[in-house]
């Protein structure tokens, strides 16, 4: 028999509900659901033409997934609930720039250097030749491989879209712009320039 609807559970219930199994859990899921699915509409319906509710729905599923896994994260500092709404709120942020990119060719994020900035402005001035001198070291310094997915960061596109664009792996991504950072390191103190400040904003 299924367990009666319980909303108002405290910090601790939730913890146990949600690390047992059978019923209990089943119940805490199905309670937890509706929170999660508000947070999650909340969220996507000022940022989605159209198509908020199915979003919510496909992603509420994930987000009870997230939440059961982290549980042991939660350090009581706030209501249960609300802090399975942030893991959902975060889940709904991921997936929205994931959406962003997903149908971009990786070659148009890295076509574009930036725009130089108006005369007479001497910070931006000097902000825009360093950056411009990075992105030259970076096309006659690195591989093209490693070239694509460091001027990819230096656009903004997210670690996974770059990973996801290159049909490679997080991790594999985390080497390729290791190796690239040293290459780059090398470039510059040849030319007698320190790169810490650059390079580190780029990776």
């Amino acid at each position: 028999m299924p367990r009666r609807s319980r909303p108002d559970r405290t910090n601790a219930e939730w913890l146990a509900d949600l690390a047992s199994e059978g019923p209990a859990l089943d119940a805490a899921l199905r309670d937890l659901r509706p929170v999660l699915l508000r947070a999650l509409h909340v969220t996507l319906a000022p940022r989605v033409d159209r198509g908020a509710d199915a979003l919510a729905d496909d992603l509420v599923q994930d987000a009870l997934l997230q939440v059961r896994d982290r549980a042991g994260q939660f350090r009581g500092d706030a209501r249960f609930t609300t802090w399975a709404q942030k893991v959902a709120v975060h889940l709904a942020f991921s997936e929205l720039r994931r959406k962003r990119w997903e149908d971009i060719p990786l070659d148009a994020l890295v076509a574009d250097p930036p725009a130089a900035p108006a005369p007479g402005a001497d910070v931006a001035m000097a902000n825009h030749e360093a950056v411009t001198m990075v992105r030259r070291l970076i096309a006659e310094e690195l591989t093209e491989r490693q070239s694509t997915a460091l001027t990819a960061i230096l656009n903004g596109v997210p670690m996974d879209d770059v990973a996801r664009h290159l049909d490679t792996n997080r991790n594999a991504l985390y080497k390729l712009l290791h190796d690239a950072r040293l290459r780059l390191r090398k470039a510059f103190e040849a030319r007698g320039l320190t790169p810490d400040d650059l390079l580190d904003d780029a990776t």
